[in-house]
């Protein structure tokens, strides 16, 4: 039985990666200037200066590219000091529930859309309504539908960083190789496994059309929206056993062919890109988020190897598109900070300042002010351009987002993934191990209401 061990926490999922990325461990990296004082008060009665935290999760190119654009604000305010903290994906949640516990999380804190309700719920964000009308957090270059992503209970908590969209990311010189033409906009599941299939029977031993990614809980979402319905409804699980058995049944016939890595390979793949099957040369395929696209290149052993990325595959007879656009990562603000204004100053700046965001760049998706938009389209490098133009195509067909995940989610996440660990290594009875995931999880999130 799937049991409660851990409590309500905030991690989220391998999710692919979706929604996450590697990182070289955790790290704290005094700004110029910073004193030793971890809190959110000034350093230096004498100096005046104002001293600000930051947390965010990503690859080593994201913390190179945030570092540097902190470092050029403080340039043009050196009255304000910040003082960064970073890490991968894995365990940031952990460390940050912890923080707000302990009322001493980070100034200016890395916001997920999947926990953007709870930490709103809990009172850990500031309200930033005023700092928009003052003028010191300027959104009126936002697409309004990312203003109400950001917004819980009528007031708006976090500003996006950037759009991005999940989708299927994939070698190109092996698809080549193969004469594999690449996927159109069109294809289906059984496109996907018939592509994988045929990449593990040409590249034999050792080599895997895709990574098996039946753990990531919101790609099976995708699945789920194509069939109409919502991953969650009213507080309750709103996909039904039949999508949980389409989805693991896609997956066990693709491990009986050797498609995908085998249940032993799998768990000893993390968020880390440098540990994925297409990173190390021995996998052609795997799903990720169009801002990851970067750092996944960036981590490819080949260089040579230029990736590609297509649309999620569809659901033959789906009732509406399961792709949508999603907050590549939010920015908010701590309620506690002692230094609100600052705050904003410096969200303001991430988002709206051309010189930050042309450091920035897409790395956390498609900058989500238009004007920036137009200003960088003339001087995209090629990935970057890829990107830009798979969101637009993202955007042509859609639906619209769900509801952030409701309170508990963590805790299902995890036990998503342990269902599907002993599916993959033939641990009970398929029909069994989804009754007993969706008895425990409907359990899990009426708790947390």
């Amino acid at each position: 039985m799937i049991k409660n061990k851990f409590g309500i926490v905030m991690v989220l999922s391998l999710s692919l990666i979706f929604g996450g990325c590697s990182a070289q461990g955790s790290k704290e990296q005094p700004g110029a200037g910073a004193s030793t004082d971890n809190g959110s008060g000034s350093s230096d009665s004498n100096s005046q200066k104002v001293e600000l935290r930051i947390t965010w999760w990503g690859s080593q190119t994201r913390h190179d590219l945030t570092i540097k654009a902190l470092e050029l604000f403080q340039q043009k305010h050196p009255d304000i000091v910040i003082k960064p903290e970073y890490s991968g994906w894995d365990g940031y949640f952990d460390k940050l529930s912890t923080q707000v516990a302990g009322a001493n999380a980070p100034d200016l804190i890395q916001m997920d859309y999947a926990f953007l309700t709870d930490y709103a719920n809990r009172d850990a964000l500031l309200d930033l309504d005023t700092y928009t009308q003052s003028g010191d957090l300027k959104i009126d270059k936002h697409d309004p539908s990312m203003i109400t992503a950001g917004t819980v209970n009528d007031k708006l908590y976090a500003i996006t960083l950037g759009v991005n969209a999940p989708g299927v990311v994939y070698s190109s010189k092996v698809f080549k190789e193969l004469n594999i033409a690449d996927p159109d906009t069109s294809w289906t599941w059984e496109d996907f496994a018939k592509i994988a299939q045929q990449i593990k029977d040409a590249k034999g031993d050792g080599y895997v059309g895709a990574a098996d990614n039946s753990g990531t809980f919101n790609i099976f979402q995708i699945m789920v929206r194509q069939s109409g319905r919502a991953l969650f409804e009213d507080g309750q699980l709103g996909a039904t056993k039949e999508d949980f058995s389409n989805w693991f049944q896609l997956w066990n016939d693709l491990r009986a062919g050797g498609a995908i890595t085998s249940p032993e390979a799998t768990a000893t793949m993390t968020t880390a890109l440098e540990t994925r099957p297409l990173a190390l040369g021995t996998g052609a395929m795997d799903f990720t988020w169009s801002n990851q696209l970067i750092a996944f290149q960036k981590a490819m052993k080949d260089s040579d190897d230029l990736l590609k990325i297509q649309v999620l595959p569809h659901l033959k007879g789906e009732v509406k598109s399961g792709e949508y656009l999603k907050p590549g990562q939010f920015m908010s603000g701590y309620s506690k900070t002692q230094h609100p204004k600052e705050v904003a100053m410096v969200i303001d700046f991430l988002v709206n300042d051309p010189e930050a965001t042309a450091i920035l760049g897409s790395e956390r998706g498609v900058p989500v002010n238009s004007d920036i938009r137009a200003q960088m389209a003339s001087t995209l490098s090629e990935t970057d351009q890829m990107i830009f133009n798979f969101v637009d195509t993202v955007a042509k067909d859609k639906s619209d987002i769900d509801p952030p995940y409701p309170q508990g989610f963590s805790e299902v996440d995890k036990n998503f993934r342990t269902l599907s660990e002993q599916i993959a290594f033939g641990q009970g009875e398929l029909s069994g191990n989804i009754d007993e995931f969706m008895t425990s999880s409907n359990s899990v999130l009426s708790k947390a209401k």
